[in-house]
């Protein structure tokens, strides 16, 4: 009896429930916790390095200079053959020689030699020697570069000079390069032109020795006792000596001349 009353209560209430107005029941299925995600290394960017400036020590000029390609080793050639020794400079004394301080440059003797320096100058020096003029001979001298980095800086030595706007000389830039100039009424003429040679380097310092050969028309310009020039020319038979620089002014150009010497050619 009493399960009879259990039945029919419990279908009353079911009954009932479905007469209700009751809004629908939704189970909600439950969600599984999340599996943690072990984050992956990630790889820490490493800076781009700024670019630093790059000492330019040699910029390119506006018009390149020529150049012909130099042999890999130098011939030595025999010297001439050499007679007595005529004028030895030691450079103990400046009696011989223009020297000078200037805001163009300097040309001072001291310690058994000549410099010429430009500092901060857009300028050309010189020193000319008081010795006899003679037009055949042997000169020999030593050089000493301490401070020639640009380009356009060169230095000379001037042969059968009769003033400043007329006379031979042989020319050195910073890049190691030389060539043969005649001045004749202050323009300027080029025997040889700008050459490379394996002897003399770019730049400084550095240390070499150089003679000129002087006979007559022929002209031969050693370096380290190897022959690297031979010219001829007829404007000047004879003449005096001179050491000149120039510098555009942009890094300061120091040399220095040593041992002059000339000798008489057999």
């Amino acid at each position: 009896m009493r399960k009879t009353k259990i039945s029919i209560f419990f279908v009353f209430s079911l009954i009932l429930l479905s007469l209700s107005g009751c809004a629908d029941i939704r189970i909600q299925p439950i969600e599984d916790t999340p599996t943690p995600v072990t984050p992956t290394a990630t790889e820490v960017p490493t800076s781009t390095p700024v670019p630093t400036n790059t000492i330019v020590w040699f910029p390119p000029t506006a018009t390149p200079r020529p150049m012909r390609t130099p042999t890999a080793v130098p011939t030595v050639n025999q010297l001439p053959p050499l007679g007595k020794v005529i004028i030895n400079e030691d450079f103990s004394s400046d009696e011989n020689w223009q020297t000078y301080r200037s805001p163009l440059g300097n040309a001072v003797i001291a310690n058994n030699e000549i410099t010429l320096a430009i500092q901060n100058a857009d300028s050309g020096i010189a020193s000319y020697a008081s010795f006899p003029q003679m037009g055949d001979y042997y000169m020999s001298l030593d050089v000493s570069l301490s401070l020639c980095s640009w380009n356009g800086d060169w230095y000379a030595v001037a042969f059968r000079v009769e003033d400043s706007e007329n006379q031979y000389r042989w020319v050195f830039n910073c890049l190691g390069q030389s060539r043969v100039e005649k001045v004749y009424r202050g323009r300027i003429y080029v025997l040889e032109d700008w050459d490379i040679n394996g002897i003399i380097k770019p730049a400084a310092p550095q240390k070499f020795s150089i003679g000129i050969a002087a006979q007559g028309s022929e002209l031969r310009f050693y370096a380290n006792d190897s022959l690297l020039i031979t010219a001829e020319d007829t404007v000047f038979p004879t003449g005096g000596y001179g050491l000149v620089a120039a510098s555009d002014g942009y890094s300061p150009l120091t040399v220095s001349f040593s041992n002059f010497k000339l000798s008489e050619i057999n």
